[in-house]
């Protein structure tokens, strides 16, 4: 979620993923959902996807991507968590786990030091390869889209958990039987329903 709190504006979902983690099985799939899609937001009339959180959190968030689903096909689309991810508790979980290795598909520059107040795009500067990111460096890595679309933006996030997925400080952190310690954690780095931390 991102807000500007000079202005006093409210936060907007900065990404939103649907995410199955079905303990039977070993793969968790993921789906993004275009953060500018325009729904229509139970009681608010028709908007970007984001906007949602910015009118009613992740309450409305959730009713709105259920709505969305239900009115595409008819049936029933249970969420059964939320888990809700700000800047900061993203750059801690990545540095609680002493970074990530990610292979950098090209450089990733913005300099923003010329432009004004609520301009242009973050700064970043990552180099291309195979390398550790951690806190600030992975936060602007998955949220860069100066020159992108949210359809590349999507499948780079996509990209990163897939490649972090495998690696052995995150495998160990998702192990299911040590399920409480990471609901702990969890409830750390994040704001999660109460129904996740049982």
């Amino acid at each position: 979620r991102y807000a500007d709190k000079k202005t006093g504006a409210k936060p907007r979902s900065d990404t939103i993923l649907l995410v199955r983690a079905d303990p039977r099985k070993t793969g968790i799939a993921v789906m993004s959902i275009p953060r500018d899609l325009y729904v229509e937001i139970p009681g608010h009339g028709s908007d970007k996807i984001n906007a949602a959180y910015e009118a009613g959190g992740p309450r409305l968030t959730v009713r709105t991507v259920k709505h969305l689903f239900e009115t595409a096909t008819g049936k029933e689309f249970p969420i059964n968590n939320v888990i809700n991810v700000n800047f900061g508790g993203f750059k801690r979980a990545i540095n609680y786990i002493g970074g990530v290795y990610v292979d950098i598909d090209r450089r990733y520059y913005n300099d923003n030091t010329t432009a004004g107040p609520g301009q242009g795009y973050a700064t970043i500067d990552i180099q291309p390869g195979y390398q550790k990111l951690k806190g600030q460096d992975a936060l602007d890595y998955v949220r860069y889209r100066h020159g992108d679309n949210d359809f590349f933006r999507a499948a780079r996030q996509q990209d990163f958990l897939r490649q972090i997925s495998g690696q052995d400080n995150v495998r160990r952190l998702l192990d299911f039987g040590k399920r409480r310690k990471l609901a702990k954690i969890f409830g750390r780095y994040f704001e999660v329903d109460k129904s996740f931390l049982s």
